[in-house]
């Protein structure tokens, strides 16, 4: 994120807190089912696959009739966040038109409320996760379980650049947001957040050609990281850091550039 959201950084963080309060505002649990529903939808897909897939692949992790949940809300409660976050972000110049016109705010900085928004609800969700990891399945706590949080900034980070782009070119074709609908769901099964990579091979490990696949995907590299520090307990390697590093700067330095080049415009078309 650059200087801008930075010093509307009080702005961002108010807006995105009261947007998740009105979210479900007159409803009795309110802010909480911001969490409970994704939870819900995770326990759907435990169930199912669960069954479907039961511990194939999983040769690693722990062991046990919770191994599978285990894996699975270690990819999928951070991937769900990435998603939410890139498709709000993509609607969002378009759903504050009237701020826009009438304002002069930055643009960026309601692609940053959803970002932030979507960190909030998805590290209450991942703690929620963990403590059931505890409790329930006997599993930790570990001190590798941290790095979830920068990983999810980092994660989150990628969904704001993407958002950057997308959100403008929304501005101009109001087909994107549903095409992105799309895209995402075929990106998330493109992507071994609720399987793993040794399940697209016969042997114990992924076929090279497979990996060499995935690692063009760079969804794969953030979601990776989750597994190996929540669902493995382990420490995540440096390179993959890098890699999750580099994937964030660079598409928000694109994102920043896209903006920059459809500033002048965007107001007039809203």
């Amino acid at each position: 994120m650059d200087a801008v959201v930075w010093k509307y950084r009080k702005y961002v963080w108010s807006s995105a807190l009261a947007d998740l309060r009105h979210r479900f505002s007159g409803s009795v649990a309110g802010y909480l089912w911001n969490v409970f529903v994704p939870l819900a939808q995770l326990a759907v897909y435990a169930l199912i696959f669960g069954i479907l897939f039961s511990n194939s692949g999983m040769d690693e992790g722990p062991k046990g009739p919770f191994a599978f949940i285990l894996f699975l809300c270690s990819g999928l409660l951070a991937w769900n966040a990435f998603a939410e976050t890139l498709m709000r972000s993509t609607a969002s110049f378009v759903g504050n038109a009237g701020y826009l016109k009438k304002l002069p705010l930055p643009e960026q900085i309601f692609i940053a409320q959803e970002a932030c928004g979507g960190f909030l609800t998805a590290a209450i969700s991942i703690g929620i996760f963990l403590i059931f990891a505890a409790a329930i399945a006997h599993d930790g706590p570990y001190v590798q379980w941290l790095q979830a949080i920068p990983l999810l900034a980092l994660f989150l980070g990628f969904a704001y650049g993407l958002g950057l782009v997308f959100a403008c070119l929304h501005v101009f074709f109001r087909d994107v947001q549903p095409f992105l609908n799309v895209v995402v769901l075929l990106w998330m099964w493109l992507t071994p957040v609720v399987y793993r990579e040794t399940i697209l091979s016969n042997a114990q490990h992924p076929h090279p050609v497979i990996m060499r696949l995935l690692q063009l995907n760079p969804a794969y590299h953030y979601v990776a990281g989750f597994h190996d520090s929540l669902w493995l307990g382990h420490w995540v390697a440096w390179q993959r850091w890098v890699i999750c590093i580099g994937i964030t700067l660079a598409v928000n330095l694109v994102g920043m550039w896209v903006l920059r080049h459809f500033r002048s415009e965007i107001r007039d078309v809203l």
